[in-house]
């Protein structure tokens, strides 16, 4: 009978002891779920527009500046100065070669062409290193001074590059470019302006 009753006993005290770990790892697993924070990362395509690109480079030069950012405060005793080196690469060429006037005589054989004018097409940093850079405290030396720097430059060696005639090789390769598909495409006489 005492066996019985024993058995009995360490089957009760068993059944509790599981529900009891049950009850303990459920609430722990519970309480982890309430609490998890989650991250949502969703990407939404707003607006898609494909553009036929009639854009035509005809020229492309690449250049090379060094700039000096120098700040002093307080009379003259804090100090900063930054030394950074920048690369441009400037392209020339037609935005839109649809604005090209095209006419064929001579039953198909001669091709006239009448280019719109040349243009900068884009003016891009490519890379910017910073060589030396001393910075105080009292006076900052900002990202955006940086960029506001280069940004001057870069149009000044815009003009610059233009100067050299820039424009006028841009226009020596589009004519270039032009007879030479004309001649591909079957016309025995082109002139291209």
């Amino acid at each position: 009978m005492k066996k019985i009753f024993f058995k009995a006993l360490c089957v009760k005290v068993l059944c509790v002891f599981t529900l009891f770990c049950a009850v303990i790892i459920g609430g722990k697993l519970g309480w982890q779920k309430l609490t998890e924070i989650k991250t949502e990362k969703s990407h939404a395509l707003l607006f898609k527009e494909l553009e036929r690109c009639a854009e035509l480079v005809t020229a492309k030069t690449t250049y090379t500046d060094v700039i000096s950012i120098k700040k002093t405060r307080i009379a003259g005793l804090a100090k900063s100065f930054s030394i950074i080196k920048y690369t441009g690469v400037i392209r020339a060429g037609i935005s839109d070669i649809r604005q090209a006037e095209l006419s064929v005589s001579d039953g198909g054989k001669k091709a006239k062409v009448i280019l719109p004018p040349m243009e900068i097409l884009s003016n891009d940093i490519s890379s910017i290193e910073v060589f030396d850079e001393n910075k105080s405290v009292f006076v900052e030396i900002s990202l955006k001074d940086v960029m506001e720097e280069i940004r001057f430059n870069q149009e000044s060696s815009s003009a610059q590059i233009l100067e050299t005639g820039f424009l006028e090789e841009s226009k020596n390769q589009a004519v270039k470019i032009i007879e030479s598909v004309l001649y591909a495409a079957g016309f025995s006489e082109v002139e291209v302006f």
